[in-house]
């Protein structure tokens, strides 16, 4: 199954993607740990860190208790990210990262757009935070990381001061923070060497390996995640500039007459933790009844794309395809790279 590399993102309502032509952004004010009144500081990480033990022992009573009611009166979404990520969390002690105070008290109407631009000891360093149809209020982003477990992780959770220090969660965001026993850097650095070595598959992928390690939530952005990005488009193969989407696939042949349409490229965290692997969405034009030959299919896409790109198979542990299908379902699988 699909594990941890992908858990930036889900389960807030009010977090949808930002499409183009939304409602204008307002810039609110956020403030950093350091300039934060202790006692506000102190308050959120105390109430961050008590939801967060609740949740790494999947009492699901007792972090919707703690839930704004918006998201409490439907709970299968932070349940089910809780059901996922407790037997990596359990146990554990938690240490604060970062703190954020983020303010939109003064957004009209139910909700806008909220973007929040918060400079780090008023130096170049800037980090922003890019909140789609945010409701007005006062908001704390949390990170803490996990303290004696054996897999690193990383929980973050944006909350809402519901009365003076009180404060309701409003979304869940628990990672792994290091694949195969290497974290962010160590893959940024990895990218790094793949580009100068010219092979732009690898150094892409790894670059948004490190990009989804490094980066806590994914409504953040910052001086040194934009350096990454910048690196990677700048690496990226020329198939990969432009991007791939389900309206610009990257095709490629089968060496049977079949294209195989990938609509997604990246990473993913092996089973086990057992190092990388190319993540692939691909387009399927048919369902098919039959696991086996949509396995085969799914095979057969894996093998098509390490063959079209030779360079993947000293880099990666195997290949996922994720294959998207006509009925908005899909069918998911993975292959390790001695199969293909």
């Amino acid at each position: 199954m699909l594990r941890s590399m992908k858990v930036t993102m889900r389960f807030v309502r009010w977090l949808p993607v930002l499409l183009f032509g939304a409602a204008p952004l307002f810039a609110e004010t956020c403030t950093t740990q350091a300039a934060m009144d202790p006692t506000v500081r102190d308050g959120m990480i105390r109430a961050a860190e008590n939801i967060a033990t609740l949740a790494s022992a999947n009492n699901a009573d007792g972090v919707k208790a703690q839930t704004m009611p918006q998201f409490a009166s439907d709970f299968s979404g932070i349940a089910g990210v809780m059901q996922r990520s407790a037997s990596h969390l359990q146990g554990a002690k938690f240490s604060p990262e970062s703190v954020w105070l983020l303010d939109a008290s003064s957004l009209r109407g139910d909700s806008q757009d909220a973007q929040f631009f918060c400079s780090l000891n008023r130096g170049a360093s800037q980090t922003s935070f890019l909140i789609p149809s945010l409701p007005p209020g006062k908001y704390g982003l949390v990170v803490l990381n996990t303290v004696g477990v054996a897999e690193p992780w990383q929980v973050s959770l944006l909350m809402r001061e519901s009365a003076p220090g009180q404060w309701q969660l409003g979304g869940l965001f628990p990672r792994a923070t290091t694949v195969a026993g290497h974290d962010g850097l160590w893959y940024w650095k990895t990218a790094r060497d793949y580009a100068a070595k010219k092979q732009a598959w690898n150094a892409y992928v790894y670059y948004s390996a490190a990009e989804q390690l490094l980066k806590p939530v994914s409504f953040v952005s910052s001086t040194h995640l934009d350096k990454l990005q910048e690196e990677r488009t700048k690496a990226a193969p020329p198939a990969l500039s432009s991007g791939v989407s389900a309206q610009q696939p990257l095709v490629i042949g089968d060496g049977k007459g079949t294209e195989v349409r990938v609509t997604s490229f990246g990473a993913e965290n092996a089973p086990a933790n057992g190092g990388l692997d190319v993540l692939a969405h691909v387009k399927a034009d048919t369902a098919l009844n039959d696991p086996v030959a949509s396995h085969a299919r799914n095979a057969a896409a894996a093998k098509a794309i390490v063959a079209a790109y030779p360079e993947l198979r000293g880099a990666f542990r195997g290949v996922w395809i994720v294959s998207e299908l006509p009925d908005g379902t899909t069918f998911v699988s993975e292959e390790p790279m001695t199969s293909l």
